[in-house]
């Protein structure tokens, strides 16, 4: 059998093996299957590409949508118990269990076209390349990440529910982007999974080879002066004083909240984002919101002491009025500490909490929306405490932002107008940069190639140079020089001088070779 045949026999017994191939599943709207090797195949499948866990979403999330067929189930069990109960009326309750089994079809109708359908397409498809997200009946969206974009895996179950029923969010931080898989069960299993994967790849990635280079030293060092690229400016990490407590979570603000609680901040970093700062309010709010309760806690004792002599129940009353100005000032003093401001190298994040964990508050915009910037002082004492308010304008109904009595306000507004045009000037530079390297690789492979040709390709013109600069010359391109004697037929020329040589001029001749020369001679 000819290998031709053997290809297409090979390939007759795929189509009929593959119905994603063959066609016998053009009507199918499973999005993937599995084969008769017991293993997940999808359409679009690679040769060497192998499924290694088919996640949905959990199936808690189907249970709102079916609430109503199973109310009207537990109502047709609830009608049947009372026809038992009360057989005299049995044409009405043979009524009432025609509607609600009516009913109940329609609704379990409705619930599995509606949404136990979309259940059951929304899927995610995990392979040892990528990971393919596909939803929809008629018209079904397809999206696929590589895995070797994959750079950081998190996730996030941020209620009760989550944490019992074990579901959550996968955050992908992917080179270029995000990806989330939403609401997928032991959300810890997924992230594993994928971390191992992208090990994986990056483990089997081939290095990348080294460029040609010249082999003279002087070449190379003048190439990698030129190319020396300009150092890309970095902004301050202020989480790095910060632990990291949950490093399996999603990335966010480091610094929690609530005091000794540790709340963490419901703030989600995209991919490459980090805190570049917190911002305090000055400790002069502070000072000024602590003042009239810790007067009174001052005073209250002190007029306790003459009331006490005609009501002697008062140090009772006043121990209750100390207490609750001791909870007053505490709450103050955590309001304070956790009313804070975060700059991020994308955005500015305002967050105002009330009473530990009851109350929050977050206004926040992006770099590129800012319109302007403007510091105001109220008061003499502010300015000579260097203390202002910083006005973050933004566009259209964009909400402002105000970084309302912060200490050293226009330090702030310099601050915030350097980490707007970070991102540009990091760009431009790591653009120059590449450039650069880019020329250097050309330059390098360009004159490398050329020495190549010198060495191995042509043998240098020694004629009418003395022997010992013949040699020199020779030298330089890897080849020996051998004198074999003496010529008389030029008697015009000093002694000394190559008259002929062996190989001619532009001979072919790989380094090390041997040029044998002859001398003038004088008679």
């Amino acid at each position: 059998m000819s290998k031709k045949d053997a290809k297409t026999i090979a390939a007759e017994e795929q189509e009929k093996d593959d119905p994603w191939r063959s066609g016998r599943a053009r009507w199918n709207i499973r999005q993937f299957r599995r084969g008769r090797d017991r293993r997940w195949h999808f359409p679009g499948q690679q040769p060497d590409e192998v499924v290694r866990l088919v996640v949905r979403k959990h199936k808690i999330f189907l249970l709102r949508p079916a609430m109503p067929t199973i109310g009207l189930a537990l109502a047709l069990l609830l009608v049947i118990w009372a026809s038992t109960r009360q057989p005299a009326l049995g044409g009405v309750w043979l009524a009432l269990e025609v509607i609600i089994s009516l009913l109940m079809l329609a609704a379990l109708g409705w619930f599995l076209w509606k949404d136990f359908l979309a259940w059951w397409l929304e899927t995610y498809i995990i392979t040892n390349k990528r990971i393919i997200s596909s939803r929809g009946v008629f018209q079904p969206v397809r999206q696929q990440i590589e895995i070797s974009k994959v750079n950081q895996v998190g996730i996030d179950q941020d209620s009760l529910i989550s944490l019992l029923f074990s579901y959550g969010n996968v955050h992908l931080y992917l080179t270029g982007g995000d990806f989330i898989m939403k609401d997928v069960p032991a959300p810890r299993k997924v992230k594993d999974a994928i971390e191992g994967l992208s090990a994986e790849v990056k483990g089997s990635k081939k290095p990348e080879e080294k460029p040609l280079a010249p082999r003279d030293q002087d070449l190379t060092r003048v190439l990698e002066q030129l190319a020396k690229g300009k150092e890309v400016p970095k902004l301050q990490d202020a989480d790095e004083r910060y632990p990291l407590r949950h490093p399996d979570r999603v990335r966010g603000p480091r610094r929690t909240f609530g005091g000794p609680l540790h709340i963490p901040c419901d703030v989600h970093y995209a991919s490459g984002e980090f805190t570049v700062e917190y911002i305090q309010r000055s400790r002069y709010v502070l000072y000024r919101n602590l003042a009239l309760p810790l007067f009174f806690f001052i005073c209250i004792p002190l007029l306790a002491i003459r009331v006490s002599q005609l009501i002697p129940a008062t140090w009772y009353l006043v121990a209750l009025i100390e207490v609750v100005l001791l909870l007053v000032m505490g709450l103050i003093y955590v309001n304070y500490v956790d009313d804070v401001y975060i700059l991020t190298n994308r955005r500015i994040i305002d967050i105002q909490r009330r009473l530990i964990f009851l109350y929050e508050a977050r206004v926040e915009t992006e770099y590129k929306n800012i319109r302007d910037i403007k510091v105001t002082v109220s008061s003499v004492i502010e300015r000579l405490l260097d203390i202002g308010n910083v006005y973050i304008e933004t566009p259209g109904s964009s909400a402002d932002i105000v970084l309302s009595t912060v200490d050293h306000p226009f330090l702030i507004q310099d601050k915030i107008y350097s980490i707007k045009g970070y991102k540009d000037r990091v760009d431009a530079i790591s653009k120059e940069n590449a450039s650069k390297k880019e020329l250097q690789t050309w330059f390098a492979t360009v004159l490398a190639t050329l020495e190549g040709k010198w060495l191995n390709y042509g043998t240098p013109n020694l004629q009418r140079l003395d022997y010992w600069s013949a040699v020199e010359r020779a030298s330089e391109f890897g080849l020996r020089v051998v004198a074999m004697g003496e010529d008389a037929s030029y008697p015009d020329l000093p002694p000394g001088l190559v008259v002929r040589q062996n190989p001619p001029p532009g001979t072919v001749i790989s380094q090390g070779g041997e040029i044998q020369v002859y001398l003038s001679k004088r008679l």
